[in-house]
């Protein structure tokens, strides 16, 4: 029995003019329009899709495998709804993203399947299903534990096409109903016939369009969201077949390879809508784009108009915001049969996987303005006559029921359709008049078709030209090679287009000639068309690459263009051209071509793929293409041009070590120093042992610049044998090198042992004072120092030289020498020194710098609070009595109060806890806002194994819980290594109760290998959102919470992060003393507020960013031409992209938005450990990493369990704490002061 549901339109429509309109809130629409609530839960569940049918039925799919779930079963729905009667149509659905009506049949997009449902007995409920298609992305699109990112809107074209816009999950593999298939890396459009024929990849390089809208003439446009990385914004998007826009990597790093979007901004998300084309409202609206942002409860109106090729954004606009409604979401839109009014479906929840809230609306919209139009009579019946006249008729809607009308009636048809089409005006008939003529499809249909392809109206030419591509109609490559010559680009790129799908050879020298097109969608089709063909001439190529008018898209063309005529072709036009600039760019074009890149394995890259590891080109591919790139990198490396050189040295570095030998027989011969030193470096880090006695001759000869020799030693330096040791140890003893060389080489060779402690003491004497301080950094902190060596180091402190005092200051903490300590404390008194000594002294706590790790904590430097704070709490048990005193004095705040009360403080881990879990990535808030948990029900997890509470114990010190068990699962049944490189793939759950014995204030300790949600009676007191992870530490995050008298509740939210899998929480004692000072007024916030409202002081502004002293801006990032540092970027110009509201955010949330060449990367290890910083250089081998404090470290490749890009900024945490409101005012104005757009960067 099917469910049917009668609620009475009349009395559920509620006017927004009504008296009801008081108790109902609704959505706010833009003027002149009326809104209605025609529908609501429980009457409709969970509503997604929406179409009308053309006797005004409308069709709503309803998705409860999203909120209740389960994600992986099909327990979705369709229903029905008219005169006030919802009723079930179809069900034992997979998730329902998109919906479309054709002829009696509704088409439904529910991942992995395209289904056509018809209701042939006429009771209400479909009792034909066919699937169209299978693969409609993952097997299981709901892996992660939400069917998001899936194939979602369609919409029939004209051309007789249903388009489909799919999610960047994409489809590994999907196959028609004929047996074709496709796949589809990433999200796009796709399209196929209706009876499941035809089917095709249009486009590619989206995120995640929810929707496709297609114009009048089947412009393709979708909308979709922005990515956690935020870069890829909410994209309007138009889509040409052959199209590639760039996500997830491509828009970002290599834009040339991808067309550019209409317009988009970061935030929001964007959800379904649709192009309005009827006759029901003002011309004004006419050919609009309505799309639903879930994210920003708002319907946006769009008017776009042609540009060349594609589309530019005229106008957007708010059509329906939330008005009184907090939880509106609109998620879809759909036009009434009569074309008068809209349908408005509203998701009607803040989120997704609720297990409980029954959610939805439908909402009525409605035109009442003046201008409001007649409506046009609408033909009945399939008379020819009638029909044919009709293609004519100002709704599409109707026009295309005529169109199929007419086709159905095959060629009886062809003479009058080809007689309209002929007839000049109206101009929208002819396009129906072609496309119904395309759908009978006779030799006579396709010749009238044919004929209008030089027609006066460029509309009709576009038409015929995609026609031509669709059917593949060699006949027509004459005409359309022709249109290659087209003044109008719209039609230049479809014959492209077409001319590609002939698969005819043939077309290749017309499209070779039009390559260099004007216009920018036209010239990639252009280029697209070659490709597809890959009907390669090596001379014809060779032409282009020397033409001037063609050759930038020459370049573009062969870019990773992987056929053995394309590098032949490079390397053939790289010995014909004089010109060096040319040369430059042929080399880097060719050194891209060595390999190519793994093919994809149908897993998702995740909501954030630029946190994760980006594609390499690791696959050979024809031996003799692949000898023919290095014979043309061979010849630019050899090159008279230094510019060209440059190029080649770096891509044979990049290709690997089997270019060693290429790099190793220029090293002798070059002369450009620039050059030379990229040889070095090269080789260097490619680890060629047979370039060591080569690069031990630069290193030593006294003739070469000094940057030479020093790039040539450090390169010895990472490489092994004794032939190496010599030339590296014959720089420390002989007395004619460079002092420079000598302090470069000593450090090394120390810390590795080779030089004994007695000989490096030898060096603290040397007269010079670069060396003293080199000799001091060489020693070894692993290694027992002779006490007339510990002492040498310690009367370092009296050195003549400043910068060898601090070193030495460094380096005694560094080797724990702490009978220095007395020395040390003296020092300290000296403003030059007091810095250093705190941090030296922190790294040996002891009582005496008590006065000294007090000053710490309350400095500007977050560096020296730190320092402060872990000495303090070493040294905890021996000053406590001071301590106290110091914190109920009350002279203390803000962050120095609370950094001494969490000394004080004794803190116990929470020990006994019960988890559950894995849940997959994307899950429901289950148990967050549960008072009573019933821990005897089971649930259902990743992978759709039931799992159920247990109890965990932890580390007795630090309330370590791991959970690296719950990583455990199979792959391939979904959940498990599909989302390695984006957010967090797996969640679980822990609760635990705490009892106090009255009302408290408490700290807790908090640390977590990932993102960690704290919750404390049903009340969120902590969340760290680092989506990528971080190194566990049990002290992490601080965190003070309000006790009740009794048991509390504690939930703790973990996601997996990376690494061991773990989490801790630590509580203060009820014996610890509690805060004695009054909060700190200068909260993020109110920093925030004072900034935006109040006008500070550049100059003073100025002084403390390049204070190194107090916050310290200047040691890693330079501006306006000040300071030298690059552990940041560069600031200049900075104003110039950011607004002041952007800028002060992003001084208080520095991870908010990080730099591209700037995100941190996170490397798991074998050993457990996990390690943050900048990558500085990498090989084959080993990556260089730069940490926080500028320190350079190496770690081998074969160690790293997992790496990933962090989304927390290397900017330290609370950098203006410490900060007045006026201070930080002055900091904001000096970096709006920062206009100047920055040098570009000196290259070839």
């Amino acid at each position: 029995m099917y469910h049917l549901r009668s609620i009475g339109l009349v009395v559920c429509l509620v006017s927004i003019s009504s008296q009801a309109a008081e108790k109902v809130p609704l959505p706010k629409p833009a003027e002149g329009w009326k809104i209605e609530l025609a529908a609501q839960a429980p009457d409709i569940l969970f509503p997604t899709a929406i179409v009308a049918a053309t006797d005004g039925t409308l069709y709503i799919g309803q998705d409860p495998m999203d909120m209740p779930g389960p994600p992986t079963q099909p327990i979705d729905s369709v229903v029905s709804f008219k005169d006030g009667k919802v009723q079930v149509f179809a069900d034992k659905l997979w998730s329902v993203m998109g919906l479309e009506w054709v002829q009696n049949t509704l088409y439904v997009v529910h991942a992995p399947y395209l289904s056509a449902f018809q209701d042939t007995d006429g009771d209400g409920k479909a009792d034909s299903r066919v699937d169209l298609m299978t693969g409609l992305g993952p097997k299981l699109p709901g892996f992660n534990g939400i069917n998001d990112h899936v194939p979602s809107g369609i919409r029939l074209g004209m051309d007789g096409y249903l388009y489909i816009a799919v999610g960047d999950k994409g489809i590994p593999k999907g196959v028609g109903k004929d047996g074709t298939t496709i796949q589809l890396f990433g999200g796009g459009v796709i399209r196929i016939r209706p009876d499941g024929t035809g089917l095709e990849v249009v486009s590619s390089g989206e995120r995640n369009p929810l929707s496709v809208a297609l114009s009048a003439t089947d412009d393709i446009f979708t909308y979709g969201n922005d990515d956690d990385s935020k870069k890829w914004p909410n994209s309007l998007t138009h889509h040409i077949v052959g199209g590639h826009y760039g996500y997830p990597y491509e828009f970002l790093l290599a834009p040339n390879r991808a067309l550019p979007i209409v317009a988009g901004e970061i935030g929001g998300s964007g959800a379904q809508g649709l192009c309005y084309n009827e006759d029901g409202l003002p011309a004004s609206y006419r050919g609009n784009l309505f799309f639903c942002d879930w994210g920003l409860s708002t319907v946006f109106r769009y008017q776009v108009e042609r540009s060349g090729g594609t589309f530019r954004l005229k106008e957007k606009k708010p059509f329906v915001t939330k008005g009184d409604l907090a939880d509106f979401r609109p998620f879809s839109l759909a036009v009434s049969a009569d074309g008068a009014s809209l349908w408005l479906v509203d998701w009607a929840f803040n989120s997704w996987l609720a297990d409980g809230p029954q959610t939805g609306r439908l909402y009525h919209l409605t035109y009442e303005g003046a201008d409001r139009p007649e409506k046009s009579a609408r033909p009945q019946g399939d008379d020819p006559a009638t029909r044919l006249a009709a293609l004519d008729h100002p709704a599409l809607s109707v026009r295309l029921e005529s169109q199929r009308s007419l086709a159905r009636l095959g060629s009886s048809q062809v003479d009058p359709l080809t007689a309209r089409l002929k007839q000049s005006e109206p101009g929208l008939g002819r396009l129906h008049a072609l496309w119904a003529l395309d759908a009978i499809d006779t030799p006579e249909a396709r010749e009238a078709i044919g004929s209008v392809l030089a027609d006066d109206q460029a509309e009709l030419r576009l038409q015929a030209a995609r026609h031509a591509g669709i059917r593949r109609d060699r006949k027509l490559l004459s005409g359309l090679t022709s249109l290659l010559r087209d003044q109008n680009p719209a039609v230049r790129r479809e014959a492209a287009i077409a001319l590609g799908k002939l698969g005819d050879p043939g077309a290749s020298p017309s499209l070779m000639a039009a390559l260099g097109d004007p216009d920018n969608v036209a010239a990639w089709t252009i280029r697209h068309a070659i490709r597809r063909l890959k009907a390669w001439d090596e001379e014809a190529l060779v032409q282009a690459l020397l033409d001037d008018r063609r050759r930038d898209d020459a370049l573009k063309l062969t870019d990773e263009a992987w056929a053995l005529p394309v590098v032949q072709a490079l390397v053939k036009a790289l010995t014909a051209t004089e010109s060096g600039e040319i040369r430059s760019r042929i080399v880097a074009t060719i050194g891209g071509l060595y390999r190519q890149y793994a093919p994809w394995t149908g897993q998702w890259f995740g909501t954030n793929p630029l946190a994760g590891q980006l594609p390499l080109k690791t696959v050979d591919w024809d031996r003799t293409a692949m000898a023919n790139v290095l014979r043309g990198l061979g010849l630019g490396i050899e090159d008279r041009d230094p510019a060209v050189r440059a190029k080649a040295i770096v891509a044979l570095r990049t290709i690997g070590s089997e270019t060693a030998p290429y790099l190793r027989s220029r090293l002798m011969k070059e002369t450009d120093e620039p050059n030379l030193k990229g040889l070095i470096e090269a080789l260097g880090l490619l680890g060629d042992v047979h370039a060591s006695t080569n690069l031990a001759l630069l290193a030593q000869d006294p003739n070469r610049p000094e940057p030479v020799r020093a790039a040539a030693l450090d390169a010895l330096g990472r490489l092994g044998g004794a032939q190496v040791l010599r030339a590296r140890l014959s720089f420390v003893y002989d007395p004619k090198a460079p002092t420079s060389l000598i302090a470069r080489a000593l450090p090394e060779l120390g810390r590795e042992g080779v030089l004994p402690a007695n000989d490096v003491a030898v060096f603290l004497e040397n007269p010079t004072a670069e060396i003293r301080q080199a000799a001091l950094l060489a020693f070894n902190p692993k290694r027992k120092l002779p006490q007339e060596v510990r002492q040498a180091v310690i009367d370092r402190l009296t050195d003549k030289a400043p910068e060898v005092r601090k070193t030495a200051i460094e380096v005694l903490a560094r080797l724990n020498i702490r009978e220095a300590i007395p020395r040390i404390l003296a020092v300290s008194n000296e403003d030059a020194y007091r810095e250093a000594a705190t941090i030296a002294l922190a790294a040996m706590p002891d009582p005496q710098a008590l006065p000294l790790y007090l000053s710490a904590i309350q400095d500007r430097n977050p560096e020296l609070r730190r320092a402060g704070e872990t000495a303090l709490l070493a040294i905890r048990d021996r000053v406590a009595g001071d301590l106290t005193k110091q914190l109920q004095a009350g002279k203390l705040n803000g962050p120095a109060a609370l950094a001494l009360e969490r000394v004080l403080a004794r803190f116990q881990p929470i020990a006994d806890w019960r988890v559950i879990g894995p849940f997959p990535r994307t899950t429901a808030q289950v148990f967050v806002s549960e008072a009573a948990i019933d821990f005897s029900r089971s649930h259902t997890g990743a992978e759709g194994r039931t799992i159920t509470w247990t109890p965990r114990k932890t580390d007795a010190l630090t309330g370590r819980v791991t959970l690296d068990d719950f990583k455990e699962g199979a792959g391939d049944r979904g959940g498990f290594g599909y989302d390695t490189n984006g957010s967090p793939n797996l969640c679980a759950f822990a609760y635990a109760e705490v009892a106090a014995d009255r009302d408290r204030t408490a700290l807790l300790l908090v640390g977590s290998s990932g993102p960690i949600t704290l919750t404390i009676n049903e009340r969120v007191v902590h969340s760290e959102n680092s989506q990528a992870g971080r190194p566990y530490s049990p002290d992490s995050d601080l965190v003070r919470i309000d006790l009740k008298k009794g048991q509390n509740r504690i939930l703790v939210v973990s996601r997996q992060g990376i690494g061991v899998w773990s989490f801790s929480v630590r509580i203060s004692d009820p014996s610890s003393i509690s805060l004695a000072s009054r909060p700190d007024p200068n909260s993020p916030q109110k920093l925030q507020a004072f900034a935006l409202s109040h006008e500070g002081d550049p100059k003073k502004g100025e002084s403390l960013f390049f204070d190194a002293k107090g916050i310290g801006c200047v040691k890693c990032h330079s501006a306006a031409g000040q300071g030298t540092a690059n552990a940041g970027p560069d600031l200049t110009g900075l104003a110039l992209k950011y607004d002041k509201a952007e800028i002060i955010r992003s001084v208080l949330e520095p991870s908010n938005r990080l730099a591209t060449g700037y995100q941190p990367v996170l490397l798991s290890m074998q050993d457990g450990k996990v390690l943050t910083g900048l990558v500085r250089s990498e090989t084959e081998s080993e990556i260089e990493l730069v940490d926080v404090e500028a320190k350079v470290s190496r770690v081998p490749k074969n160690q790293v369990e997992e790496r990933r890009i962090s989304d927390v900024s290397l900017m330290p945490k609370g950098l203006a704490d410490t900060l007045s409101p006026v201070e930080f005012a002055d900091l904001i104005s000096y970096l709006q002061t920062l206009k100047t757009a920055p040098a570009s960067p000196a290259g070839p």
